[in-house]
């Protein structure tokens, strides 16, 4: 994301983009625990930090709940293709600019 905005533009990205992501992103509670509101609950899984928090999650804790591992696994992987592929293209028009 740091590709895609001018370097002035920086301290609103953290405002706007990153203090979200972190609150929504199931760092301070299992993604489980937002099962009463359903509908954040789907919203949230657009952000690609729900998913490594909760692969974290599976791995150190036992008897807490979380995510399907399948989901887990299949978000990481798409999270890290469309990621990878925004970042190389705002690298490289940033460039050649």
């Amino acid at each position: 994301m740091g590709t895609r905005v001018k370097p002035q533009q920086v301290p609103l990205l953290f405002a706007i983009v990153v203090l979200p992501i972190t609150f929504l992103g199931a760092v301070y509670y299992p993604w489980a625990s937002l099962a009463p509101i359903r509908w954040l609950q789907i919203v949230v899984l657009v952000n690609p930090l729900v998913y490594m928090c909760e692969g974290f999650r599976l791995a150190l804790t036992s008897g807490v709940d979380h995510m399907p591992v399948w989901a887990i696994y299949g978000g990481m992987i798409v999270f890290t293709v469309v990621l990878a592929w925004v970042g190389i293209d705002g690298f490289r028009r940033r460039v050649q600019s």
